[in-house]
């Protein structure tokens, strides 16, 4: 059985949320087909749906059948909507959708902190990285003007209320102290996050990302189809993507991801080689930084040549 949520008041921040890029357009809004629907006793749960491909999320959308919340553009194609029992059942038999699953919560994951990282000279200037997370203090001192608040899924001001994108972005930019920090917020001050509002986050960096680009991702979104999908396509579109998990050193993933323990250091490590090497693409990236956590150092070129005596 799906973890019922103990906290309503995530989906009703989220649903009330204004000025949401990813929100459904207002001609895609059911209000209409929702009044032509016979009343209905079942409770309606918020899940996320994931379609086969862009026509049928359009189709599904454009029936007005379903109460749509979030319509997904780049991340995925799909759409976040409130159903029924009855009407989830409906759309899992529907041959258009490849994933059905109940919206959740997502949590941050507090891994270890990286090594430090010595060798090469490079800093990371001229790589942004995207912090999804808690949102951040973009006023600490050590950021200067290197970051800033680009995007908020929960429909706040993108300030950091729990501190642990505030922390994230500390310990990327301690080894990175050259690159760009921006924070993607899609986590409450309640210290959790909905799998919607994740989606919605990584789908506005998939279409905003300036390269080269590093997202981060310190979050528990493990056993998600609709997260895994967002997470695969925004790899595709170029961004190195490091998640948090229990694994000590750099584990690679086959879609070029890289999971770790210490993910923010590696995301810094990561940005500094693409300061050296701006067209290196994830799966060459992910290769590369292969247990680069571990080792607590970063090779300056991928033929292993040292440049300056460093490695």
């Amino acid at each position: 059985m799906p973890r019922r949520f103990g906290l309503p008041s995530v989906y009703l921040a989220a649903a009330v949320a204004t000025a949401m890029t990813t929100a459904a357009p207002l001609a895609m809004t059911p209000a209409s087909g929702l009044a032509a629907r016979p009343a209905t006793s079942e409770p309606a749960l918020p899940h996320v749906v994931t379609a086969r491909d862009r026509a049928a999320a359009r189709d599904l959308v454009g029936e007005v059948r379903w109460r749509v919340r979030r319509y997904y553009t780049a991340a995925l194609p799909g759409f976040a909507t409130w159903l029924t029992p009855a009407e989830a059942d409906e759309l899992r038999a529907d041959p258009r959708v490849r994933a059905l699953e109940p919206d959740r919560l997502i949590r941050p994951l507090t891994g270890s902190r990286s090594p430090g990282a010595p060798g090469p000279e490079a800093t990371g200037a001229g790589t942004t990285v995207y912090v999804v997370d808690s949102g951040l203090d973009a006023a600490r001192a050590e950021f200067g003007d290197r970051a800033w608040r680009a995007f908020d899924a929960t429909g706040g001001t993108g300030d950091d209320c729990t501190g642990h994108g505030t922390r994230v972005s500390r310990e990327i930019s301690g080894t990175a102290p050259g690159a760009r920090i921006a924070s993607v917020r899609v986590l409450g001050c309640d210290g959790a996050g909905t799998l919607s509002d994740v989606v919605a986050g990584l789908d506005w960096v998939r279409r905003h990302a300036r390269h080269p680009a590093v997202a981060n991702l310190s979050l528990d979104g493990d056993g998600s189809p609709a997260y895994a999908t967002a997470v695969r396509r925004l790899t595709r579109s170029g961004v190195f993507v490091t998640g948090a998990s229990d694994t000590a050193g750099c584990r690679p993933a086959s879609g070029g991801q890289a999971f770790s323990a210490a993910a923010p250091g590696l995301a810094g490590l990561a940005a500094r080689h693409l300061e050296l090497h701006p067209a290196a693409g994830p799966l060459a990236l992910a290769s590369y930084l292969k247990c680069t956590t571990a080792r607590g150092s970063v090779r300056q070129n991928p033929s292993g040549a040292a440049r300056n005596g460093g490695r």
